[in-house]
């Protein structure tokens, strides 16, 4: 698993900077930059939604990644030890992004 710091506030699944899913997938398959890439596990915070998937947020979580050229790719897999998720005020999963991508 992977520790996982998120800075996306206005996502229903912070908590705290952790991640309440359990589970994420990073997009962007044939990013070449961190800002080609995204969390399509994102969902917007709204009025009356609930907060979490899980009963407890955690640092370390499951990370799916669809970008070809990470060097943390590892068959679809997240093998980085830290990663962080940024967009503060992201709207849309297309305004995150994964900080940590790094070209292979």
């Amino acid at each position: 698993m992977t520790r996982l710091d998120c800075s996306v506030t206005s996502c229903m699944y912070n908590e705290n900077n952790y991640c309440s899913r359990g589970d994420i997938t990073i997009g962007g398959k044939n990013a070449a930059s961190p800002g080609e890439t995204c969390c399509e596990s994102f969902h917007k915070r709204g009025t009356g939604t609930g907060t979490n998937s899980i009963s407890h947020p955690s640092a370390n979580i499951d990370v799916d990644c669809e970008a070809q050229e990470c060097k943390f790719n590892k068959n679809c897999k997240c093998s980085a030890n830290h990663i962080g998720i940024a967009g503060r005020n992201a709207c849309d999963c297309k305004e995150t992004e994964c900080a940590s991508f790094c070209i292979k």
